[in-house]
């Protein structure tokens, strides 16, 4: 069950650094972190992020992941654009489990 709760393996400002990255584009958008940054008891793991949105684009989806970049630098992000998260099975599973920043 997707849940506000922060019980993610990110510091304040990273969640604060991928929030002003994606809002920027959509200030509307929702934004879920699913995976292994979403466990408490791994270490490392890549960065995980469903997105819906129906506004962000090709154009924006590569703008985002500079910014991503740039604040937080060489890291493994996987950015998930999706206007419908029931749409396919990997995006329910996401949207369901994941964490809502």
């Amino acid at each position: 069950m997707l849940t506000k709760e922060r019980k993610v393996r990110l510091t304040e400002k990273e969640i604060t650094k991928i929030k002003e990255a994606i809002l920027s584009s959509d200030p509307s958008a929702e934004i879920i972190l699913f995976g292994s940054r979403t466990d408490l008891n791994k270490k490392g793991g890549d960065i995980d992020i469903l997105v819906i949105s129906s506004k962000i684009g090709y154009k924006d989806r590569r703008k985002i992941k500079v910014n991503l970049f740039k604040e937080l630098g060489d890291r493994k992000i996987d950015l998930i654009i999706t206007h419908d998260p029931s749409k396919d099975i990997f995006t329910k599973l996401a949207y369901k489990y994941g964490v809502k920043l």
